[in-house]
C-alpha cells in the first residue's frame, strides 16, 4: 500500500519514522591517559549533549530538512526532558516517545584519547522498549522506517524481523543500522532482519563480524544475499556499497576532525535525505559522506548542525565531491550555478 508524497503531506505526517534508543552523552575530551581502576585521569574538555545513534540521526536529518518522527522510550526525568526538547528543536515529531517511570533515561559516558574513543553506557529506559510500544497506525502513514542500535534494545530485538516485515507489508521502505554489539556476540539472528531491509548501514568492522567474513568483499556478498542494498562506511577509507551485482566505492573527504562521535549517524542522515527522494545510490552516498564529514568538525554528534550556514559553506567548499542534484539550497553547484 505505497502512499504518495501528496497523501503524506495532507496527513501532515513525517516522511521517516526512526525507531531506536534514547540517551544523553557526556563526552570527556582529550583525556591524558586511558582510564584505569583506582587511578584518576584528567580531560581537557567536556561536552554534555544529545546522544544515542537513533537520536543523532533524527536530529541531524531534521536539521537537513527531512521530516522525521521518533519512536522510543525515555525516563520520567531531567535527561528525558532534555532529549525530547532537543529533538523538538530540530523539528522532530516526538509524539510517539513514551515515558518509563521505573527506569531513568540512559546515559553514555565517552572519552576521547588521541585518535580513539571509549564508551560506557547505562541503558535505562531503552531496555523497556518492546514491539508492543510500536504505534502501527502511525507507521502506516509514513514513507520510510529506520532502526538503529539493534544490540542496545533487548526488549525489541527478538521481534525486529516482525517489525520490519510489517513495515514492508505497510508499503514502507526500510533501513537498518545495528551499531556495535556490547557483548560482542553478534549472532545470526540479525540476518533474519535483513530479509526485510532495503538498505543495511553497518561500518566495515560490523559488516565483517555480522557476516562472519574477514574480507569486506566477501562480507558484502553475504549481506546482499539478504538485504537489497548494503552500504558500509569505512572511516578514512570512505564508503563501499553493493546493490545487486554492482559495487561502488567512494573516497572520504579530507577534514581535520574534532571528534568522530555520531559521524556514521550523520552519514545516515544525509544518505536517507536523498534516498527517500529516490535519488541514485551514488548521489545518496556522496551526500552522506559530506554530512558525515561535516559532523566531525564539532564535539558531539549533533553540534555541527546547529550552524546550517556553516554546513552550506562546507558543501560549497566540497562541491566538486557532490552532484548538482544534492547541493543544498543556497549553495553553489559543481557547474557554478546557484541552487534554487
Amino acid at each position: 500500500m505505497d502512499r504518495s508524497e501528496t497523501e503524506r503531506e495532507t496527513d501532515q505526517m513525517p516522511a521517516v519514522a526512526i525507531v531506536g534508543e534514547l540517551n544523553v552523552d557526556l563526552i570527556l575530551e582529550r583525556v591524558n591517559d586511558l582510564p584505569a581502576l583506582e587511578k584518576e585521569r584528567i580531560a581537557e574538555g567536556m561536552t554534555f549533549t544529545m546522544g544515542s545513534s537513533s537520536a543523532i540521526l533524527a536530529a541531524n536529518a531534521g536539521a537537513l530538512g527531512v521530516s522525521v518522527g521518533f519512536v522510543g522510550r525515555i525516563g520520567d526525568d531531567t535527561f528525558g526532558d532534555y532529549m525530547r526538547e532537543s529533538l523538538t528543536e530540530r523539528g522532530v515529531d516526538t509524539s510517539c516517545i513514551l515515558e518509563t517511570s521505573g527506569a531513568a533515561t540512559g546515559l553514555t559516558a565517552i572519552f576521547t584519547f588521541r585518535e580513539e574513543r571509549g564508551m560506557l553506557t547505562y541503558p535505562g529506559a531503552m531496555n523497556e522498549f518492546t514491539i508492543d510500544d510500536i504505534p502501527w497506525d502511525y507507521l502506516e502513514r509514513v514513507q520510510h522506517l529506520h532502526l538503529s542500535s539493534y544490540y542496545m534494545q533487548p526488549g525489541l530485538r527478538p521481534d525486529c524481523p516482525e517489525l520490519f516485515r510489517r513495515a514492508k507489508e505497510l508499503g514502507l521502505s526500510t533501513s537498518f543500522d545495528t551499531n556495535w554489539d556490547p557483548d560482542e556476540k553478534w549472532g545470526a539472528d540479525v540476518l533474519d532482519v535483513l530479509d526485510y531491509v532495503d538498505v543495511f548501514l553497518p561500518n566495515d568492522e560490523e559488516a565483517r563480524l555480522i557476516s562472519g567474513e574477514s574480507d569486506l568483499d566477501r562480507a558484502l556478498t553475504v549481506l546482499t544475499d539478504r538485504a537489497t542494498t548494503v552500504v558500509v562506511t569505512c572511516g578514512s577509507e570512505g564508503v563501499r556499497a553493493r546493490q545487486g551485482s554492482d559495487t561502488l566505492s567512494l573516497p572520504a573527504l579530507s577534514v581535520t576532525p574534532v571528534d568522530a562521535v555520531g559521524a556514521g549517524d550523520s552519514f545516515n542522515a544525509g544518505f536517507l535525505k536523498q534516498y527517500i527522494k529516490n535519488k541514485p545510490l551514488e548521489d545518496c552516498l556522496r551526500y552522506g559522506m559530506v554530512t558525515g564529514a561535516f559532523s566531525t568538525l564539532a564535539s558531539g554528534g549533533t553540534s555541527a548542525f546547529d550552524d546550517m550556514a556553516a554546513f552550506r559553506q562546507f558543501t560549497h567548499e566540497n562541491r566538486q565531491y557532490l552532484t548538482d542534484a544534492t547541493i543544498p539550497e543556497g549553495a553553489v553547484s559543481p557547474s557554478g550555478e546557484p541552487q534554487s
